[in-house]
């Protein structure tokens, strides 16, 4: 919300849904990118999204195929990577292969079918690389699984709950070989309906079909760890590179020698980090106000530039969310400054005056 009494000072911004952040973003708009090698693709409204918008995920992505597959194959594309919206890029995601073990976490994979992926992370066909997820073997709970494919011979009814496990506790970043994306996307827009009506309208639906058209493919995924961080923890995602930090800039946190980083940093929790004068630093992907891009809106205040140092006597995990604070909003001015250079000729609002609050009773009543 927009603080009057700090008018001159600071814009505070709090979303709750029915907020501005909900409303469609113009074609105009949405086609805009300072990156020159840019490219949209547009898929049609399809049924049922308007209730449950996940549904576009599967359907989109096997309309693209459909649609895009001779261009795809005209400019020689051999492997198609799915990302969610919410990923800041600190890395490049690539295909070039880990140059050794220090290049990759894999905390489940490495020792499975090794040699089947060579090096472990780039894709082959009928084998896809993707980041691990905590489903495990979620999927399973479909069962009987026909209710879902629809076919009392489906493959994935023979799968153990040690090779769900094993083989499809992934997300995005997915990377497959363009023939399987193909082939899946048929059998994951055709399961996610299904998983609707059984499991109900659960955020991780789209999740479940897609792990329930792999097994039904045979699919087995090598999942890998270090793609990206979304919260806090210890196994699982890049924590033991993101613990290799000693210090760090808040405000220019770049990639120290010696070190390395995720390729992602995923928007998926509400970040906090607190620093040495007791002032709280938060993000949120939900409180970023939706006119971000706007030529007259402020850019974000940048935190502490010790944020990140002041954490060294508050554990692994009050590291690990400063250094995410502390990467996303250095980010995503950087990104700001760039777009506005480019979208914004007669020049735009410089000083960093939004800040992020999460004040949920004191705040509420300045929502819209």
């Amino acid at each position: 919300c927009h603080d009057k009494k700090a008018e001159d000072v600071v814009h505070r911004h709090q979303t709750f849904p029915a907020g501005d952040n909900d409303k469609l973003v113009p074609m105009e708009l949405l086609n805009r990118s300072y990156n020159e090698n840019f490219g949209l693709f547009v898929t049609p409204q399809f049924e049922g999204a308007i209730d449950f918008p996940w549904i576009n995920k599967p359907s989109s992505i096997k309309y693209f195929m459909e649609h895009a597959r001779p261009e795809l194959d005209r400019l020689g594309e051999t492997v198609i990577a799915i990302l969610d919206p919410d990923f800041i890029f600190l890395e490049p995601l690539t295909q070039t292969g880990a140059q050794s073990d220090k290049d990759v976490i894999a905390s489940r994979g490495a020792d499975l079918f090794p040699g089947v992926n060579d090096p472990i992370d780039v894709v082959v066909k009928g084998r896809p690389v993707a980041q691990r997820y905590g489903l495990e073997a979620g999927w399973l709970k479909f069962k009987p699984l026909e209710q879902i494919t629809g076919n009392p011979n489906s493959p994935s009814k023979e799968w153990t709950a040690k090779e769900a496990s094993h083989y499809t506790s992934v997300g995005p970043p997915l990377m497959l070989h363009i023939d399987d994306i193909a082939e899946l996307s048929v059998h994951w827009e055709r399961n996610m309906r299904p998983v609707l009506r059984v499991g109900g309208p659960d955020i991780l639906a789209d999740m479940w079909a897609y792990s329930i058209g792999a097994a039904d493919l045979g699919l087995k995924h090598t999942q890998l760890d270090h793609y990206m961080i979304s919260t806090w923890g210890s196994r699982g995602q890049a924590y033991p590179w993101v613990g290799a930090y000693e210090s760090l800039e808040c405000n220019n946190p770049v990639k120290q020698p010696g070190l390395r980083r995720p390729t992602f940093i995923h928007l998926a929790s509400n970040f906090k980090a607190v620093d040495s004068a007791a002032k709280e630093w938060m993000f949120h992907k939900g409180h970023v106000p939706a006119n971000i891009l706007d030529c007259d809106m402020p850019l974000i205040v940048q935190p502490s530039n010790d944020l990140f140092n002041d954490q060294k006597q508050n554990g692994m995990k009050a590291k690990q969310k400063a250094w995410v604070v502390c990467h996303t909003i250095s980010t995503l001015n950087r990104m700001l400054k760039d777009y506005k250079k480019k979208f914004c000729p007669s020049g735009y609002e410089k000083r960093n005056l939004v800040l992020l609050l999460q004040r949920k009773t004191k705040d509420r009543g300045c929502s819209r």
